[in-house]
């Protein structure tokens, strides 16, 4: 299904390409110039215009008031450069023009703007607009078969980046001449948004440091515990060295940052418009993996399980649970009790987690006896004591579920922070699942959103690259472009 929308795309964008370049054909011939007279026009004959060119390139074919302000209409014949003079007593307005050899004419640049050009906009947002649409259906029924999946994170990410590319589209729109300003406003338009969110990213980084120094105090030193302020300053770092560089550049004698003819300029306008396309991208997965783990959180599993397994982590040195765990156990607990209010169908508790060498018991029989305490039944209480991280948790308590029951229907409790995680590391176990989370120190989600960040990076590394590669080649034929307009064909 998936090989059948990409073709469907595929074969839009060459039709629109086509209609497009046909359209521009069949309306670029002519160009109607409205020029910026400092005075109101009555007699048409106040206005002269003068016609510089070396041959016989450009003609025009009419001219007229139409409310209030004059119109030149021209008409291309050969192919060369031609410059209109617009004269209206002291006043000179001299717009310069460029006949092809199809007799289309562009104003200023070899590819600037031109009669019916607007429609590049049109499609543009007709086909980013249809991306989208397919974007959202595929991401849709991923979800609805499974939540939990890093490629979910990544359609999200490009959701939101078509989304920003697309109200672009609105903005030239209002403000449209021709197709290099369009690309020089698209390529611009990612250093914008950068720049627009370093407030958000230096606060951000801040507070994400002050959680982490929380984090650290209350659950030790580890370089995972340091992930949420080294990913912070990373943001924080990219959004202001677009700046950087730009200041960097200015100074420097070997680039004249200034001059739209040199090679240099365009390998700074380049690497400068790359760079923050890339980390504007990087900061729409970021958002993603914020979203999704909300969600995931935030979602109560449908009441029709037969189990529930309760994934185990550290205990006190007296065998009792941590407020982490307790908060598992206890989610598990209201999750029965909701179904049972609900449907009248009980539930079997699965507790998993094995004994660590500083552990007096297990984790999964600390578990049951708070269970115990709380009044569950023993006969309701499964043991899985063999696990010693996430990934064993599901395959062993699942082991366990399928020698009961082949086609039971199982959910998880964990903590708030970890529930995506973990149901994307039940799918890995073929596992298909519902999470439910219980409360946590708003300490433990910061880390955990740049931890899930870097996971989706890695597990959906292939995608990325892909999407990477796409903004890549993109920006490199954008730049190319405005090189062949601005030094070649001028």
């Amino acid at each position: 299904m998936i090989k059948k929308r990409v073709v469907f795309l595929l074969i839009l964008y060459v039709l629109l390409t086509i209609l497009t370049a046909e359209w521009i054909i069949y309306k670029g011939n002519t160009y109607v110039l409205t020029p910026n007279l400092p005075k109101p026009v009555t007699n048409i004959d106040d206005v002269e215009v003068i016609i510089e060119q070396d041959g016989n390139y450009i003609e025009i074919l009419d001219k007229k008031i139409v409310d209030g302000k004059v119109q030149i209409t021209l008409k291309g014949i050969t192919e060369g450069k031609a410059f209109v003079n617009i004269q209206q007593g002291d006043y000179s307005d001299i717009n310069r023009f460029i006949v092809h050899k199809n007799g289309i004419i562009t104003a200023n640049s070899y590819l600037g703007n031109t009669n019916g050009s607007i429609v590049i906009v049109y499609s543009s947002m007709a086909f980013l607009f249809c991306w989208l649409i397919v974007l959202i259906i595929t991401y849709r029924q991923s979800v609805k078969e499974n939540l939990y999946k890093y490629k979910n994170i990544a359609y999200v990410a490009l959701i939101i980046f078509l989304v920003f590319l697309f109200l672009d589209q609105f903005y030239l729109l209002n403000d449209y001449h021709g197709l290099i300003n369009s690309i020089d406003e698209l390529l611009s338009l990612s250093s914008f948004f950068s720049m627009y969110l370093f407030p958000i990213a230096f606060i951000t980084s801040i507070f994400v440091v002050i959680s982490n120094i929380v984090l650290i105090k209350k659950e030790g030193f580890t370089i995972r515990n340091l992930v949420g302020a080294l990913m912070g300053a990373f943001f924080c770092v990219a959004s202001i060295a677009p700046e950087i560089i730009y200041q960097m550049s200015y100074s420097s004698a070997l680039i004249e940052i200034h001059n739209e003819s040199s090679i240099a300029y365009h390998i700074y306008f380049l690497f400068n418009s790359l760079f923050c396309s890339l980390i504007t991208y990087l900061e729409c997965v970021l958002i993603a993996t914020i979203y999704l783990s909300i969600k995931a959180a935030k979602r109560i599993p449908k009441c029709d399980k037969d189990y529930i397994i309760t994934l185990g982590c550290q205990i006190k040195k007296d065998g009792t649970l941590t407020n982490l765990l307790k908060s598992r156990v206890d989610r598990a607990i209201y999750f029965s009790n909701l179904q049972k209010e609900k449907t009248g169908k009980g539930i079997r508790f699965v507790v998993s987690g094995g004994k660590g060498n500083d552990e007096i018991i297990s984790e999964a029989q600390a578990m049951k006896n708070y269970l115990l305490e709380k009044g569950i039944e023993e006969s309701d209480i499964i043991l899985e004591d063999k696990s010693t991280n996430t990934f064993e948790n599901f395959k062993y308590s699942n082991e366990l579920i399928k020698k009961e029951n082949e086609k039971a229907n199982i959910a998880f409790s964990t903590n708030n922070y970890h529930v995506f995680r973990s149901g994307v590391t039940a799918t890995s176990n073929g596992m298909i699942t519902e999470g439910i989370g219980g409360k946590t120190k708003s300490y433990f989600w910061i880390n955990a959103f740049f931890r899930e960040f870097i996971a989706t990076l890695y597990y959906e590394r292939k995608r990325h690259r892909l999407i990477l590669l796409w903004i890549t080649i993109t920006s490199i034929i954008m730049v190319w472009i405005i090189y062949l307009s601005n030094v070649v064909f001028i």
